[in-house]
C-alpha cells in the first residue's frame, strides 16, 4: 500500500497579525480530520507592517509543520502564492485565495479530485463570484503558459487552488515544452458554502 501524498497548505498573508494566531490554530485541529498528519502549513507574510512577523514566530515555536517565509515588502497575493509554491514540499498543494478562512468543504472537492491521477490543477470556490485566472498565471509561471491557451482575467473572490507538484515540474521541465494541456481538463467546483 502506498503512503498519503504529502499536502502543504500554502496561507499568502499580509497585516493579519490579529487573525493569524487562531487561523492556525485552527488548520492544525482541522486538517488532521481530513488529510491525516502528513502536512505542512506555509505562511508567505507578503511584507506585512503590522505584528505579524512577531505572530508567526510564536506560532513556529508551537507548531512543528509550521513553514514561514517572508517578503521584504508587499509584492502581491500571487507572488506570495508563488513563493510559498517554491518553499513548499507536498506533493499536492494548496493555495488559499483572499483573507477569508480556509473552506474545508472546498478542501475536500480538491481532495476527491486529486484522486484522478490525471488532474494537474483545479481550483473550487465557495462562492459564486466570477472566475478569473489566477490558477491559469500560476501554470504560466511554471512554465506552461503556451500550453494553457490564453484567457482573459477577472477579479477573484476568495478560493483555493490545488496544484499536484509532480505534473507541474514535468510542465516546467524542457521536455515540457512539448506537451500540451487540455483547457477543458482544466477544473474548476464552484459551490455555496
Amino acid at each position: 500500500m502506498q503512503s498519503p501524498a504529502k499536502i502543504s497548505v500554502i496561507m499568502p498573508v499580509y497585516n493579519c497579525g490579529t487573525t493569524l494566531a487562531d487561523e492556525i490554530g485552527w488548520l492544525q485541529e482541522s486538517l488532521p480530520e481530513i488529510v491525516g498528519r502528513n502536512f505542512e502549513v506555509v505562511v508567505v507574510d507578503d511584507g506585512s507592517q503590522d505584528d505579524t512577523t512577531e505572530v508567526l514566530n510564536d506560532l513556529q515555536a508551537r507548531y512543528q509543520n509550521l513553514r514561514v517565509a517572508r517578503h521584504s515588502r508587499p509584492r502581491g497575493v500571487e507572488a506570495a502564492g508563488q513563493t510559498g509554491l517554491e518553499k513548499s514540499s507536498g506533493d499536492l498543494v494548496f493555495i488559499k485565495e483572499g483573507q477569508d478562512r480556509l473552506s474545508l468543504h472546498d478542501l475536500r472537492q480538491l481532495l476527491d479530485l486529486s484522486d484522478d491521477p490525471s488532474v494537474v490543477a483545479a481550483r473550487a470556490q465557495s462562492s459564486p463570484d466570477v472566475l478569473a485566472g489566477p490558477l491559469l498565471r500560476r501554470l504560466r509561471a511554471w512554465g506552461a503558459a503556451s500550453r494553457t491557451g490564453e484567457r482573459s482575467s477577472q477579479s477573484l473572490g476568495r478560493g483555493l487552488q490545488m496544484l499536484r507538484r509532480r505534473h507541474l515540474q514535468a510542465l516546467a521541465s524542457p521536455a515540457g515544452r512539448q506537451l500540451r494541456l487540455q483547457s477543458g481538463r482544466i477544473v474548476t467546483c464552484t459551490a455555496t458554502a
